[in-house]
């Protein structure tokens, strides 16, 4: 079975929560012969073909330029149309508004495989083009033969997905095997540096993960907090927390460091704000080490991947004094604060693996292509 991603940009680029998915589904059908090539745009000016370690190869077209962050380049038209011919089934990746435009038009005269959307996300931050893009992406989602959203709080809460026929839900996975065994000189590097206990947040700092918040309420509360990752946002929060001295920056971090500092901390913090944050696969890596999460409400996946008053704390979106409440809560209660860890940690077993996952998306695509005889 052939599958072809279509997707915006990966390494070096950006592969984030997309990417991640992609490759995880990869490895986790591959077994089933399930074969996926991901045709993506690079800043670079040649054409190139990547195979990664999931075995999904990835096929980079040059971009041209980018429109409302849509990126354009006529090489990744040509080469959608020659990996028509290898495809048995499209999985594409909302929203992308090129794709949506390639998978209307490109079925004019020319018979296309079955498709299934992946919803990532509605658009957020560009309200205007939102606006403008809704009638193009509603005709899109109403044309390809599946839409699978990513949590049930994100269907109960999309403008958009409240217009179809009900999705299918499907949750994102990880699997625990994937991931570096705890390498004990690095735990015991950043034990020396930041101790044992702290809240931690991994991930890109961006506008939409409500970081400032986060310093805030270290500041309000003097607990210890460690902000793992870079980003747009970096020197605007250590200038906010300059002179703090509980407050740690530790930069990028690899999958080593990364569970290294995970082992370490008391409990993970991530304060998303804006519904751009439609899952948060750090969330996910937390509960795989039992640790409780503190989330906010924003009507999206954080909520359904921490189920409040069971598997962390689910609080007001910037609100500094609300975090720090329930910061203040878990450092306070260490009982509380590991059935919670516990709980994260079975409710990450029972519904995000990538071996859930990936078999419910082998059953949709097996349907699909049953249909289609």
């Amino acid at each position: 079975m052939n599958i072809l991603h279509l997707y915006k940009s990966a390494p070096p680029e950006d592969i984030g929560g997309v990417g991640v998915f992609i490759a995880n589904l990869s490895r986790g059908t591959a077994a089933q012969g399930v074969q996926h090539r991901i045709l993506v745009f690079t800043r670079e000016h040649h054409v190139r073909i990547e195979r990664w370690d999931c075995g999904a190869e990835v096929f980079f077209c040059p971009m041209w330029f980018q429109l409302a962050s849509m990126p354009v380049g006529p090489a990744y038209l040509k080469r959608f149309f020659q990996l028509l011919d290898w495809a048995d089934l499209l999985h594409l990746h909302f929203p992308f508004p090129l794709q949506d435009l390639l998978y209307l038009l490109g079925g004019i005269g020319r018979r296309m495989p079955p498709a299934l959307v992946t919803y990532h996300s509605d658009v957020v931050r560009q309200k205007l083009f939102g606006r403008l893009y809704r009638p193009l992406a509603q005709c899109f989602l109403r044309r390809v033969d599946r839409v699978v959203a990513t949590s049930p709080n994100y269907v109960d809460s999309s403008p958009i997905l409240q217009q179809l026929d009900p999705p299918a839900v499907i949750p994102l996975g990880i699997c625990e095997s994937h991931y570096p065994a705890l390498s004990l000189p690095r735990q015991a590097h950043y034990r020396e540096r930041y101790g044992e206990g702290f809240f931690l947040f991994l991930g890109a700092l961006r506008y939409y993960k409500g970081l400032t918040w986060l310093v805030q309420a270290a500041l309000h509360t003097g607990l210890p907090v460690v902000i793992a990752g870079d980003g747009q946002m970096a020197a605007e929060l250590k200038a906010q927390a300059a002179g703090a001295e509980h407050i740690h920056f530790a930069g990028v971090v690899d999958e080593v460091d990364k569970v290294a500092l995970l082992s370490l901390a008391g409990a993970f913090v991530f304060p998303s704000h804006l519904r751009s944050e439609a899952f948060g696969i750090s969330l996910l890596e937390a509960q795989m080490m039992h640790l409780p999460l503190i989330t906010c409400e924003i009507g999206t996946g954080t909520s359904y991947v921490n189920a409040h008053g069971v598997t962390g704390l689910v609080v007001p979106p910037a609100d500094a004094h609300a975090l720090g409440r329930a910061m203040q809560v878990l450092w306070d209660d260490a009982e509380k604060r590991d059935a919670m860890g516990q709980a994260a940690y079975q409710r990450f077993c029972e519904h995000f693996t990538t071996g859930r996952m990936s078999a419910r998306y082998l059953e949709l695509y097996q349907q699909l292509l049953r249909s289609d005889v």
